[in-house]
């Protein structure tokens, strides 16, 4: 096996990855996390706030978080966000009677 100490920088490019690897403007590196994140609306509540923690910060709050719900009597909307946390709003349609559902989301931006 090769150390970094082996490999000369700039030799190894995408084309040579197993994988595609994530990558923003200019060819520059991103992190890019996800989850699935349950929620509740306590009794007539029409809107709840959802948390979502992401294992590794941001390189700041200039990344985008993107989310969805499992069924269609959701809207989800971000509320607010950090380095290290986001706040996602969801929002009970008219005619949806369900209380409980999953978020699913993902983020992606500027890595540390």
């Amino acid at each position: 096996s090769l150390g970094g100490t082996q490999i000369a920088d700039g030799s190894i490019e995408s084309r040579h990855l197993g994988f595609t690897p994530v990558r923003g403007t200019a060819g520059q590196a991103k992190l890019q996390q996800y989850g699935m994140t349950p929620f509740v609306l306590s009794g007539p509540e029409a809107k709840a706030e959802v948390g979502v923690q992401f294992e590794e910060p941001f390189g700041g709050i200039n990344y985008v978080i993107v989310g969805m719900s499992n069924n269609p009597g959701f809207q989800i909307s971000l509320k607010s966000q950090q380095e290290d946390s986001a706040v996602l709003e969801v929002v009970r349609q008219p005619g949806c009677n369900l209380a409980y559902g999953f978020i699913s989301w993902i983020a992606i931006g500027p890595s540390l």
